[in-house]
């Protein structure tokens, strides 16, 4: 029989800081489910990084949860000292509307629903 992988790192440590946020906003998994156009099952995946959340949903829970889209990527960082969304916005490869919308998202200014 075939061995489940392990959840990779990033998938728990994202997960586990959407539960903290969650939980200190005082928001239930179906309060924040209904939100997001998801089950609240499909919140508890997201938490226990068995499913990997798409940047869109990532973008749409950190508005529901008034939070900056960083909040969810804070502790990790790179053998370098930098946190990993500015070792992502210091990539050479991308072009200039690729960095503009890297910056915009690490200091939390991204776009709202009218």
């Amino acid at each position: 029989m075939k061995e489940l992988a392990a959840k990779p790192a990033l998938d728990r440590h994202i997960g586990a800081l959407l539960r903290g946020h969650r939980r200190a906003k005082e928001i239930s998994q179906h309060d924040l489910a209904a939100t997001v156009g998801l089950t609240f099952q499909q919140i508890q995946k997201y938490e226990c990084g068995e499913n990997r959340i798409s940047a869109s949903k990532l973008v749409e829970m950190a508005r529901a949860l008034d939070v900056p889209i960083t909040a969810f990527f804070a502790g990790l960082e790179t053998a370098y000292g930098d946190d990993l969304l500015s070792r992502f916005c210091s990539i050479r490869s991308a072009g200039s509307r690729q960095k503009r919308t890297l910056h915009r998202l690490r200091e939390g200014d991204f776009p709202t629903k009218a």
